[in-house]
């Protein structure tokens, strides 16, 4: 006995539990009645016994081909829509389904909202087919049932005959096309489209009618359409053609994609501007998949490790690095993975001219449900820096030292953020209480005796432009007694590779005037 489904029931044919669960609930939330099965056999056997407005089928079926089940559906009901979710992407497995008869294919991972659309579609190209073979008869329930979700679809379907003459479409495509139905109805598809796609219809509509095939039967093709008013604008079109006793017929789903071109416009503009702003920093940056896997590079990473990008995307540090770093940068990763957080370490990185050290900030990039699926990594080389601080520290040392048996005090100038550091001893002799806080140039200057502080401006100036290693200030300060004493500061300049001067630091010595 055979049974009825309901209106708008769905057949789902899957053998992962998983994904079919995940389908049923999804189809469900829509509102479908959804059936499942998982082997051939009892795919077949539902087909057979229930009616069914969409299939939905994987191929890869435990007892045997899925495109058995694709032919026994259509040689009980033609126009029953069978939508092929598989992840065979072979050109005999995705264009030859759709030579059987299939509606569409998507290949697995597929995405849930362009499987709702193509679904969607499927049971409207569905129902419109019924509508035409049965104009000759009154309408009953079920074409009501039929024009009220074609009516209220968002996209535009539109029905023609053999001649490419419409024949049909609903309230969405008069909205879109700017033509009341006695202005569309009985007339050309090509009033629909701009000039420069007319000649390929009309080749294609012969086509068809010769060789009973087209290749855009059953894709999804991106062009314009032509509103009444004469404005183009971008569309996704969906074909389908069947026969009846009245003739061929085809339908197409019409989709104004304008607001999403734009957004893809903006995010190709994003895009490019984060990787002007990732090739243009001296910043090594990177992103790499969960497994280890490189997703993106920047060209200051293929730049210093001397590779290009295409022998990087798509490998692991592991194929890339020697064992030990490998081995750290890896650990570092799966920490970041598993705490899904932000986190900071300090990295070894081999260089043609040696091991240079990086500080690393890494962090996850999360999917919508909040899970990571790949780290992004921001790392900075500090060889130079540790170099800098190994020696100011030797230095320090070494005055210390110097200073526990000496009056003298102690003064260290970072030329980058023009703050001078100087021991307690200094302030003493500048007549300041102990502070041990960073002054500035200026700051500096202002204790100096007025008469000095033009000699020492320009002192100080020259010093930083040129060569030399060493240095030697001299000014004088007014002591509390309203006298003077000078003050004479000795030391060296730290320079980095390219020779630019980066700390200043040395001794401080007070001598009265009797002993100057």
């Amino acid at each position: 006995m055979v049974t009825v489904a309901h209106p708008y029931s769905v057949l789902v044919v899957e053998d992962n539990q998983d994904l079919a669960m995940g389908l049923r609930h999804l189809l469900q939330h829509d509102g479908y009645a959804v059936t499942v099965a998982g082997t051939v056999a009892d795919a077949i056997e539902l087909v057979r016994a229930q009616r069914f407005n969409a299939v939905i089928l994987d191929l890869g079926l435990p007892d045997g081909d899925g495109l058995v089940v694709l032919k026994e559906a259509h040689h009980l009901d033609p126009s029953l829509p069978v939508v092929i979710v598989t992840a065979h992407i072979s050109a005999d497995r995705t264009v030859g389904s759709l030579k059987e008869g299939a509606f569409a294919y998507l290949t697995k991972p597929y995405e849930r909202e362009e499987l709702r659309h193509i679904l969607h579609r499927a049971i409207g190209v569905k129902e419109l087919a019924v509508k035409a073979e049965r104009t000759e008869y009154l309408l009953n329930v079920s074409e009501e049932r039929f024009r009220s979700l074609v009516e209220s679809a968002s996209d535009a379907i539109v029905v023609a005959d053999h001649r490419g003459l419409i024949v049909s479409w609903n309230r969405s495509a008069s909205t879109l096309f700017g033509y009341a139905d006695e202005e569309a109805i009985g007339q050309p598809l090509t009033l629909l489209m701009p000039a420069r796609y007319r000649h390929a219809h009309e080749q294609g509509l012969a086509r068809i009618g010769s060789t009973g095939k087209g290749s855009e039967i059953g894709s999804v093709l991106e062009m314009h359409g032509l509103k009444k008013e004469g404005a183009e604008f971008p569309i996704e079109l969906t074909l389908a053609t069947w026969d009846s006793a009245t003739g061929r017929f085809y339908s197409g789903i019409i989709r104004d994609i304008s607001a999403r071109k734009k957004t893809e416009d903006a995010l190709r503009r994003s895009e490019k501007l984060l990787r002007d702003i990732a090739d243009n920093t001296t910043a090594v940056i990177y992103v790499k998949y969960t497994d280890g896997r490189y997703l993106f590079v920047n060209h200051q990473f293929e730049q210093i490790f001397n590779l290009t990008a295409d022998r990087i995307i798509g490998r692991t540090d592991h194929e890339i690095f020697p064992p030990e770093a490998a081995d750290a940068f890896r650990a570092n990763d799966v920490i970041v993975i598993e705490q899904n957080r932000t986190m900071e370490y300090e990295e070894v990185a081999p260089h043609t001219d040696g091991p240079h050290t990086y500080i690393s900030i890494k962090f996850p990039l999360c999917d919508h449900t909040g899970r990571p699926y790949a780290t992004c990594g921001i790392s900075t080389d500090i060889t130079e820096r540790k170099r800098i601080e190994q020696i100011i520290r030797a230095h320090e040392e070494q005055f210390r030292l110097a200073l526990t048996s000496v009056e003298m005090g102690m003064w260290n100038w970072d030329l980058q953020t023009d703050h001078i550091y100087w021991s307690t001893q200094v302030d003493r002799f500048l007549g300041l209480s102990h502070r041990g806080l960073p002054h500035t140039q200026n700051e500096w200057l202002a204790l100096v005796y007025p008469e000095d502080r033009e000699s020492l401006t320009r002192s100080l100036r020259q010093t930083i432009d040129q060569s030399d290693a060493t240095v030697t200030f001299e000014h004088r300060v007014i002591k509390q007694n309203g006298g003077f004493q000078w003050c004479i500061w000795s030391g060296e300049i730290i320079r980095d590779r390219d020779g630019k001067a980066l700390h200043m630091l040395g001794t401080v010595r007070a001598l009265d005037p009797r002993e100057a």
